[in-house]
């Protein structure tokens, strides 16, 4: 009996289909923890068109989230710069949640087997606040090469942009 089960077993496992996925590059994320915005399970893939960055995003924030500005740094083995992307995604986020998002770097020619790809988050757009790290490529630059000592200062303005989903309470003091 335990024979029969074996090689049933074994015969179902090799007569099922083999899917073929595209090709997805491991990117190394760089948190700067002073942001609202994490990114998690980041791969890279390329489409017919485009770049293809899949990965999850957690709001640490009791604040709606309206837009990540990220840095993309592609790296060739010998700790050389080869290219640097920055851009702005639309990722709305409930406060304290996690969500799924495909984004789309602008990507020009490609990358290497050999290459490492490293990303940080510039800039988060909250419906009150907008928080901006100082000087994260330079973290995410020395981040790359080991030094996993310099880190990003963080700012917070008010966002004066955004529509407010409530008005803003006001003391009037006499």
């Amino acid at each position: 009996m335990a024979v029969w089960l074996a090689t049933l077993f074994s015969f179902n496992a090799n007569a099922a289909p083999r899917l073929e996925q595209s090709p997805a590059s491991a990117v190394v994320f760089f948190d700067v923890s002073d942001l609202p915005a994490r990114i998690d399970e980041p791969r890279l893939s390329k489409s017919d068109r485009e770049f293809v960055l899949d990965c999850v995003v957690a709001n640490r924030s009791g604040e709606q989230l309206l837009g990540i500005r990220l840095i993309l740094l592609v790296i060739d083995p010998a700790g050389k710069l080869r290219n640097r992307i920055a851009w702005t995604e639309r990722s709305e986020l409930a406060m304290y949640s996690i969500k799924t998002f495909a984004f789309h770097p602008p990507i020009t020619g490609e990358l290497r087997g050999t290459d490492q790809v490293f990303l940080a988050i510039d800039e988060v757009i909250g419906h009150e606040t907008i928080w901006r790290a100082v000087g994260p490529e330079k973290a995410l630059r020395a981040y790359s090469r080991g030094q996993h000592d310099v880190l990003p200062t963080v700012r917070t303005v008010a966002n004066q942009f955004d529509p407010r989903t409530q008005p803003l309470s006001m003391k009037v003091i006499y």
